[in-house]
């Protein structure tokens, strides 16, 4: 049975939507197993205009809170130049955390290098903030996360439409070069046609951050099969931020997802729901 600490964890996830709940969720999990309080800072800004509590309704375990001017002024440089990003490492350091966590140090944990449970365990003051995959959660924490009521009303009308077969699509492509080379929109359609080929009532949840994309699937297969949200394609609007929730949640609710290379979206979404992930590559 590991020893039980104290202290306390500051968590600043960043990044989409997605890499932000990981973050969060393995951030619970750390501060459960080390018997540590968690402070969660989410920072709303153009490329997530929205903040957690407009997102979701506040868990009892834990609460997530707009950052401190503090933290504020350090996230801003650690966005800009390699000057300021270089300012930034100083200015953290006056903080006087016993242990940080950044970006850089993922790899570390990928290759195991770095046990981060163990290192959060020994340390009385730990600081992450990160938009990585760290390979350490609880399905179970994932429940954590219920959208607020008029997000919910929306995620059930939609997904009261779903057939027991109901598939989950979810195509990458606008802000990920990684997702469009990997998994271009042609593997979907050949994907979506082979799934009709052996289920002829088989119908398709998408969600996609290409307009174009939706209009094409709706046209090529109609609305008998093709499902979807409606939505604001932005993420620098909050209706945006909303809708993107809806997706995701909506995808929980298929029997399966087919996702897209290199985007954590796919698999969160399978997380939330438990239910399996493919990821369409070449």
């Amino acid at each position: 049975m590991r020893l039980k600490n104290t202290g306390k964890i500051t968590v600043i996830p960043v990044s989409g939507l997605a890499n932000r709940l990981r973050v969060v969720a393995t951030s619970i999990k750390l501060a459960r197993e080390s018997n540590k309080k968690i402070n969660i800072y989410w920072q709303a800004n153009k490329y997530l205009n929205a903040g957690f509590n407009d997102l979701f309704i506040a868990p009892g375990s834990y609460v997530v809170k707009k950052p401190p001017f503090k933290y504020s002024i350090w996230l801003i440089m650690k966005s800009h130049s390699v000057k300021l990003n270089r300012l930034s490492k100083w200015y953290l350091k006056l903080f006087k955390f016993d242990y940080i966590f950044l970006d850089a140090m993922a790899p570390m944990v990928w290759r195991n290098k770095i046990d981060l449970q163990k290192e959060v365990d020994q340390y009385e003051d730990v600081f992450i903030c990160s938009c990585q995959e760290l390979n350490y959660f609880d399905l179970e924490d994932y429940k954590l996360f219920v959208p607020k009521d008029e997000l919910m009303k929306k995620i059930n009308s939609i997904s009261n439409m779903f057939r027991p077969n109901t598939i989950g699509i979810h195509i990458r492509s606008t802000d990920n070069e990684m997702a469009k080379q990997h998994s271009p929109f042609n593997i979907f359609l050949e994907k979506i046609n082979g799934e009709i080929s052996i289920d002829p009532n088989a119908s398709f949840f998408i969600s996609t951050d290409n307009e174009e994309y939706q209009k094409e699937l709706l046209e090529e297969f109609g609305s008998d099969r093709i499902i979807f949200n409606a939505k604001e394609f932005r993420r620098d609007v909050s209706k945006g931020i909303k809708d993107a929730v809806i997706d995701l949640f909506c995808l929980a609710k298929t029997s399966r997802i087919y996702g897209s290379y290199n985007s954590s979206f796919s698999w969160v979404a399978g997380r939330i729901g438990n239910v399996p992930v493919e990821i369409l590559k070449k």
